[in-house]
């Protein structure tokens, strides 16, 4: 493999993963942006439907005992169109009460037990992105600071993740684009650094005749290959190789012509 190949295979390899590397960075600060955007919206719905319920529960009625409970997280399902379920908790995961865009719905995750980590009640609220939904966790606590029951609220993932697969393709598909955009550059390169090799091996070859004591060659070079500098210094070479002796016999010849002359 030949010096002007192996570099442009490097500058490839070098350009390749730089792309790729920013194709990746892209992809995930489109993904963070996603993910803020969707727990942003939950966010205020939550906060929202977390104030109502706090209201009561510091006049001191329990969860239980709300009678306008139902009528809370139906008016606050509309706020956003992600929003698919909400449902009030009791400090063991048992739903209280909860409220879906239809009966149908409302039916199919039924009354019972929802899943949450057993140190819920100590955390914050916590929002969890799964292929189920977006699943966001409140904990409510009264005045004194205990547990008084949890709000579960769930959206819905399907549309993140379908963003996130088309972005997913469009950037590896613009990724690949541009890596069938830089191979003519590649191959541009390639040749000049071809024609830059040769100059300067003719150039050694040169070298290497006034050594010997031959006489040199002189060969044109277009201006795209080497720099003004360069041909300055290759002239400047020229016209010092020029004018030293040299043993080759057409020279001698021709200087035993003109002396018997």
């Amino acid at each position: 493999m030949s010096l002007a190949t192996k570099i442009g295979v490097a500058l490839f390899l070098v350009l390749a993963a730089a792309l790729g590397m920013t194709t990746v960075l892209n992809y995930l600060r489109f993904d963070q942006t996603l993910r803020t955007l969707i727990t942003q919206r939950i966010n205020v719905v939550s906060n929202e439907t977390s104030q109502d319920l706090l209201a009561g529960i510091d006049l001191g009625l329990r969860l239980e005992n709300m009678e306008n409970l139902g009528a809370i997280l139906d008016r606050r399902l509309g706020m956003s169109r992600e929003v698919t379920h909400i449902a009030v908790q009791n400090c063991q995961g048992t739903i209280i009460t909860q409220t879906a865009p239809d009966t149908a719905t409302k039916a199919a995750q039924g009354a019972g037990t929802t899943e949450v980590p057993p140190d819920a009640q100590d955390k914050t609220s916590w929002t969890r992105f799964t292929d189920q939904g977006v699943i966001a966790v409140t904990p409510l606590r009264d005045s004194l600071g205990q547990c008084a029951g949890m709000l579960v609220i769930t959206a819905d993932s399907g549309e993140y993740f379908r963003k996130l697969d088309g972005a997913f393709t469009e950037m590896w598909k613009s990724a690949a684009i541009g890596m069938l955009a830089i191979i003519p550059v590649l191959g541009l390169l390639m040749v000049l650094m071809r024609r830059r090799h040769r100059v300067f091996s003719e150039l050694h070859e040169d070298i290497e005749r006034a050594l010997a004591g031959q006489a040199g060659t002189s060969t044109a070079h277009d201006k795209d290959v080497l720099t003004e500098s360069e041909m300055d210094l290759i002239a400047l070479y020229r016209e010092i190789r020029d004018q030293l002796p040299n043993d080759d016999p057409q020279t001698d010849r021709d200087t035993s012509v003109e002396k018997s002359t």
